[in-house]
C-alpha cells in the first residue's frame, strides 16, 4: 500500500472518530445547558415574584393601600405567566382569589388578617414546589454531566487508542525523510547547493528526493553563473570608479557599502582599511554628506556639500538590476529591481579655481 492510501485510510478513521467524539460532546453540552437554562430562568422567576408578594405583606398594614395592592398584584400576574409545577397552577389561582378577596373594602380587619395568613401559606407552597423542582432538575443536571464524562472520556480513550495505532503504523520510514528534506531545504536556503538526498523508503519519497537533487544542482549551476557576471560587473565597475577623478562610493539596497575608491577614501580620510559590507554612517562621519546622501534620490540635480573647505556637488545614480520575465504568451519582458545607489562628488571647488585662472 503506498503511503498516499496508508494516510488516507489512517486519517479517514481518525476524522470519523474525531466528528462522532465533537457530535457526542455537542449533544451533552446542549442538554446540560438547556438544563441548566430551564433551572436558572423558570424556577428562579417563580421564587422572585413570590418574595416580591411576601414583601408587600410584610411592609405594608392592612387594609393595603392602593400603591401595595398594585404591585401585589403586578407581582401575581407575573407568577400567573409562570406555571411551571405540577400543583403550582392551583395554589397560583388560589393567592389569586385570596387576593380580590383581600382587596374588597368590605371585609373586616380579622377576615383579611385571615386571607392573609392564607396567601402566605399558598406562597410557601409554590416556593417549596420550585425549590423541589431546582433540587430535581439539578440532580438530572449532574446525572447528565456524570453520564457525558463517561462518554467523553470513553471516547476519548478509543480517540486515543486510534492515535496510538497510527502513529504506530507510520514509524521513522515516513518521519525521517520528512525532517531530511526539509534539513535540505534549509541547507539550500543557506546557498549550500551541493546538499543531495537519498531517499529510498518509499517511491514517493524516491522521486521526491530526485526532484530536490536536481533543483539543488540547477540553482548550484545557477548561482555559479550569477557570481561570475557579478564579480565581473564588479570588477569593471570598480576599475571605472578608480580610474574616475572623483570620488565614488557605491552601495546596495541596505545602504551598505560595496567600495569607495581611492579618490573617494582620501576625500573621507578612510585609508587603505577595508569598508565593503559595512554601513554608510559606520564609515562616513561627515554629516552633511551623511544628511545629503540620506534626502538624496536619483535625480538629475546635484547637491552642494562642503567638505574639507571645498566645495562637492553630490550626483547619486540607482543601481538597478536587470530582470527578465517570461509572460504568458512566452515573450520576454525586460523589468528590473533596484540594487543599491551610486553616489559621486565632484570637486566644484577646482572649477571654480580654473575659471578664476
Amino acid at each position: 500500500m503506498k503511503i498516499r492510501k496508508k494516510l488516507f485510510v489512517g486519517f479517514g478513521i481518525l476524522f470519523v472518530v474525531v466528528m462522532f467524539f465533537g457530535a457526542a460532546s455537542i449533544y451533552y453540552i446542549e442538554k446540560i445547558s438547556e438544563t441548566a437554562k430551564v433551572t436558572l430562568k423558570n424556577n428562579y422567576n417563580t421564587l422572585t415574584f413570590t418574595r416580591d408578594m411576601r414583601s408587600v405583606l410584610d411592609e405594608n398594614d392592612l387594609p393595603l393601600s392602593a400603591k401595595a395592592s398594585d404591585a401585589f398584584n403586578s407581582a401575581l400576574k407575573k407568577q400567573e405567566n409562570n406555571i411551571t409545577e405540577n400543583g403550582e397552577n392551583e395554589a397560583t389561582a388560589g393567592v389569586r382569589r385570596d387576593f380580590d378577596q383581600l382587596i374588597n373594602p368590605s371585609g373586616s380587619l380579622a377576615q383579611k388578617q385571615a386571607l392573609v395568613r392564607h396567601v402566605r401559606l399558598l406562597l410557601k407552597t409554590i416556593d417549596g414546589l420550585n425549590m423541589k423542582a431546582i433540587t430535581d432538575k439539578n440532580n438530572a443536571t449532574h446525572e447528565t454531566v456524570n453520564n457525558a464524562t463517561v462518554y467523553l472520556g470513553a471516547g476519548g480513550f478509543i480517540t486515543f487508542l486510534i492515535i496510538f495505532v497510527l502513529i504506530s503504523n507510520f514509524p521513522g520510514f515516513i518521519v525521517n525523510p520528512l525532517h531530511q528534506l526539509a534539513d535540505g531545504f534549509m541547507e539550500v536556503s543557506h546557498e549550500n547547493y551541493e546538499t543531495r538526498l537519498d531517499l529510498q523508503t518509499s517511491e514517493e519519497f524516491a522521486e521526491l528526493s530526485n526532484a530536490f537533487n536536481a533543483m539543488a544542482e540547477r540553482l548550484g549551476k545557477n548561482e555559479n553563473i550569477n557570481l561570475t557576471k557579478r564579480l565581473s560587473a564588479e570588477s569593471q565597475v570598480k576599475i571605472m570608479a578608480e580610474a574616475m577623478p572623483d570620488a565614488v562610493i557605491a552601495v546596495n539596497e541596505k545602504q551598505e557599502v560595496l567600495f569607495i575608491n581611492m579618490v573617494g577614501r582620501k576625500m573621507l580620510k578612510i585609508g587603505e582599511k577595508p569598508v565593503a559590507g559595512q554601513t554608510l554612517h559606520a564609515v562616513i562621519k561627515h554629516k552633511d554628506l551623511l544628511k545629503s546622501i540620506a534626502g538624496k534620490n536619483n535625480d538629475k540635480n546635484a547637491v552642494a556639500i562642503d567638505i574639507n573647505s571645498d566645495q562637492f556637488e553630490l550626483h547619486s545614480f540607482e543601481i538597478v538590476v536587470p530582470n527578465l520575465k517570461p509572460d504568458p504568451i512566452g515573450t520576454l519582458q525586460f523589468s528590473g529591481f533596484p540594487a543599491g545607489m551610486i553616489y559621486i562628488l565632484k570637486n566644484s571647488s577646482e572649477k571654480e579655481k580654473v575659471k578664476s585662472v
